[in-house]
């Protein structure tokens, strides 16, 4: 779905993305925090990629990290797709109930957070559609889909959820180094990609020109 969107005129924006084990932050936790950087005119092979994943120091020290990470980028705009009704809230939550801090996102603002999601689902609400997905919304703008794959299949966020992160968990937890590095590798991939494709997805909806790097790219992982 295409949305056109009247330009905020952001200096630079920040992106991010999260990987969970499920939607429900009762029933899952937080994997990998993605979080991308852009200057708005320059060449998007100058957006810079930060992806956090868990490690011995556990998911409150990821989620911690991350968003300290956001909060410290010299940003005037937040793009998210679905930040605001999964991302955030997700944070939000799992951090409640770890008994930890709330994490306070400065950007998290009606002026200054864009949720690519919020708009569009709003609008086939209206005309009674389905809710697109991000590869559909790059699809409508004849913007190449990237593909990450796990042992011959694509990565979904149910494969995510159901497989993908509770194996990385499960590598994290017996110190597995043979199959933690290739699995990062894998989680790097799929988080670079989504978060560039958000990227790619607000200079769209804003007319604006960006010439994608990553979007389109296929990997293969067998981990």
């Amino acid at each position: 779905m295409r949305f056109e969107r009247d330009d905020p005129n952001f200096d630079r924006i920040v992106t991010l993305d999260i990987e969970t084990t499920h939607y429900d932050p009762q029933q899952g936790e937080v994997v990998s925090v993605g979080v991308g950087e852009h200057r708005v005119g320059e060449p998007a092979s100058e957006a810079s990629y930060h992806l956090f994943h868990r490690n011995e120091s556990g998911e409150a020290d990821l989620i911690t990290q991350a968003v300290g990470h956001v909060n410290d980028v010299d940003a005037d705009g937040l793009v998210t797709y679905n930040g605001q009704g999964f991302d955030i809230e997700f944070l939000e939550d799992r951090m409640y109930l770890l008994q930890e801090p709330k994490p306070q996102l400065v950007l998290d603002t009606d002026e200054a957070h864009i949720d690519l999601f919020a708009d569009r689902k709003t609008l086939a609400d209206r005309r009674g559609d389905k809710w697109p997905g991000l590869e559909e919304c790059l699809d409508a703008y004849d913007l190449p889909v990237p593909k990450t794959e796990w042992n011959g299949r694509e990565v979904t966020n149910t494969i995510f959820g159901d497989e993908l992160g509770p194996t990385y968990l499960d590598a994290l937890t017996d110190v597995d180094l043979e199959r933690l590095s290739p699995l990062m590798d894998l989680m790097d991939h799929y988080l670079k990609t989504d978060l560039e494709a958000n990227l790619a997805l607000y200079h769209a909806d804003t007319g604006r020109m960006f010439d994608a790097v990553h979007l389109g790219d296929h990997q293969s992982f067998d981990v």
